[in-house]
């Protein structure tokens, strides 16, 4: 069991600051679907289970794509949509839609940081990071 370490919860103004990050590197779109409709904030690992509101923990989903994480939380945490308990989701790989010329854009495994960057990683090493291969 990996234990987390404590860590200050983010102010009401840094929590502002990490919505607009996510809103900035998600230029208002669904990082599932690609969609600009019914856009919300949502946090990748849920704030009930210890997830603070970091960019590194916010991404943004339309209204269906946020639904269907909900009802299917064990497959959006193996599909990169959510971070599992007692994970750090700035070490746990996420999946979005990346631009790949014009229209085309690529469903690519990522690792977000709290700075609003992210890095594009082999589909192999996010296995690697979920322990779904060794």
């Amino acid at each position: 069991m990996t234990i987390m370490p404590k860590v200050a919860p983010p102010t009401a103004k840094e929590e502002a600051e990490a919505y607009e990050i996510a809103n900035d590197r998600d230029q208002n779109r669904c990082v599932r679907c690609g969609s600009f409709d019914g856009v919300q904030r949502d946090h990748r690992k849920n704030r009930s289970q210890g997830g603070l509101t970091l960019a590194s923990n916010l991404q943004l989903l339309c209204a269906r794509c946020h639904l269907w994480k909900t009802d299917h939380h064990a497959e959006a945490v193996e599909e990169g949509w959510a971070v599992p308990m007692r994970k750090d989701p700035a070490q746990w790989p996420a999946r979005r839609q990346i631009r790949a010329g014009r229209p085309v854009r690529l469903l690519s495994w990522v690792l977000y940081n709290d700075r609003g960057g992210m890095k594009e990683i082999p589909a192999v090493d996010a296995y690697e990071l979920m322990g779904r291969i060794s």
